[in-house]
């Protein structure tokens, strides 16, 4: 049954890929920044080693990255918000017609695991694509280790991707709980 609210989740976030493109790019930005930092490390540090103070430089690149990209996770948690509150009669139709709650929730977590999954994998592929052009300028005091990108990919979309089912799958539960008649007359 949860596969036909998987099914209607992919439709309705075909249908409104417009309305994601600002947590995507949100989420694409914190991707692109802890690829780079994280597969840059070795010339992170030793930049950070010029000022003085190497670990707390580098630590605090580390936390600002890590802030932009859950940034992108809240962006997407506030996106699937607004979808709820956009989609109350949806919903109710959907709950009144029979459709079971898992069902109804999963259609909801869609929109943000599409937007969080989209967004971390192009941010993660520009930083990848600008770590070549970097190396290939001549512009990086330190070659980025392949397994270090690695890492920094995969860290990069699990964060994403498991922060927005955090963020999303209470107010996704809520909605599918919500009973057919209310959302039906107090809809949007």
């Amino acid at each position: 049954m949860i596969g036909y609210g998987v099914r209607y989740g992919l439709l309705s976030t075909r249908r409104r890929r417009k309305a994601l493109l600002l947590p995507g790019l949100t989420t694409a930005t914190g991707a692109f920044l802890v690829v780079l930092v994280f597969s840059l490390a070795p010339a992170v540090r030793q930049q950070a080693a010029a000022f003085g103070h190497a670990d707390q430089v580098f630590r605090a690149t580390l936390l600002i990255t890590i802030l932009v990209l859950l940034t992108g996770v809240v962006e997407v948690a506030v996106c699937t918000t607004r979808a709820i509150s956009q989609r109350t009669r949806e919903i109710g139709v959907l709950t009144a017609t029979g459709v079971a709650r898992p069902s109804v929730a999963a259609a909801l977590l869609i929109e943000p695991m599409a937007a969080a999954a989209a967004g971390a994998v192009a941010g993660s592929v520009l930083a990848v694509a600008a770590e070549v052009a970097l190396a290939a300028a001549g512009s990086l005091s330190a070659s980025p280790a392949p397994e270090a990108t690695g890492l920094a990919v995969a860290l990069a979309i699990g964060v994403s991707m498991v922060s927005a089912a955090l963020a999303s799958i209470l107010p996704s539960w809520r909605a599918a709980s919500r009973p057919p008649i209310h959302s039906l007359s107090h809809g949007g």
